[in-house]
């Protein structure tokens, strides 16, 4: 790798279940960035290693009245760094010991070479402004239809608790949720199942990222429909906007990842790269009742027709 030829860190992110994952991994196969997975998401201790601070929510909303706790420990993660002496005080074992230590190594290397951290992160949709406006980074925001997310959600029996992680940030609700917060009160009394509670998580994110998008031109917003409908041709905008080559190698990966011989599904207990890309656009509409598909879009509608038209909703015949 060229000394000289370095590259600002990056951030993917945006609704949960919007192929963050496959954008993340698909630029991280560029030598000069770093995967690494989810350090907002406080049910990974793991990784605090990489980002040495407790999150105390899900979906974390970083603002000016909390940055002080957080900016050294994202700073040095930016800066690709690794806490070993965090990592040392959590092994529990010879094997975790060497590990431990070949990664750290393995850290310092890829940042004496260069290499950026990709921060790959839907937990940290709520904080972009604070991280644009404290480090300089680039910014990919994922959006996916309504249908497909919950339908997501429900084969994975994932359930969404919004009405925790929302009113339990005041800054959260004062800043950016604040015209939701009466149907999310409703939801701490009412009888709500996996449908009603994957909506209102699909609204409150896409209510932000449509905020994102009027204030932050320059930043990159992508649905994930749009992505599998034409991945090489988006993922050779995608490299180009970070500064890192895309490589026939690479390329000839990324094809192999979205072919339509792929499994146009995964299964409920896996998060494979591999699909085909097309075919996960419609899965939703065999995998949702009608009436399902009419409870999400009632309760989404005022959100998604920033995103989604009338012709996006309409079932196969």
């Amino acid at each position: 790798m060229n000394s000289t030829q370095r590259v600002k860190p990056v951030l993917v992110t945006g609704s949960p279940r919007s192929g963050t994952t496959w954008v993340g991994k698909m630029l991280t196969l560029s030598p000069l960035l770093n995967y690494i997975h989810e350090p907002f998401n406080p049910h990974m201790a793991k990784n605090r290693v990489l980002c040495n601070v407790k999150f105390e929510h899900p979906f974390t909303y970083i603002c000016e009245d909390n940055g002080s706790t957080y900016y050294h420990p994202i700073q040095n993660m930016l800066e690709g760094k690794y806490d070993l002496m965090y990592g040392l005080r959590h092994t529990t074992s010879a094997r975790n010991l060497v590990s431990t230590i070949n990664k750290w190594r393995e850290f310092n290397r890829l940042r004496k070479q260069g290499c950026a951290p990709l921060v790959k992160d839907p937990i940290a949709i709520m904080s972009c402004e604070w991280l644009n406006r404290h480090f300089d980074i680039h910014t990919i925001i994922m959006a996916r239809h309504p249908a497909a997310f919950v339908s997501s959600m429900k084969r994975l029996g994932w359930g969404s608790r919004p009405e925790i992680w929302a009113l339990q940030q005041k800054s959260l609700m004062r800043d950016y949720l604040g015209p939701f917060e009466e149907e999310i009160r409703s939801f701490q009394t009412g009888e709500y199942d996996i449908i009603d509670r994957a909506s209102l998580a699909w609204k409150l994110h896409h209510h932000v990222i449509n905020l994102y998008q009027t204030r932050h031109k320059e930043w990159v917003y992508i649905r994930h429909e749009d992505i599998s409908s034409d991945p090489i041709n988006t993922f050779k905008a995608l490299f180009s906007g970070v500064g890192v080559p895309l490589t026939d190698d690479i390329n000839k990966t990324i094809e192999d990842y979205c072919n339509p011989s792929n499994p146009s599904s995964a299964n409920a207990q896996e998060k494979p790269i591999k699909l085909n890309s097309k075919a996960t656009i419609s899965n939703w509409k065999s995998q949702l009742t009608p009436d399902e598909i009419d409870r999400i879009r009632e309760r989404v509608e005022d959100v998604s027709k920033h995103f989604y038209s009338d012709s996006d909703w309409e079932l196969d015949t």
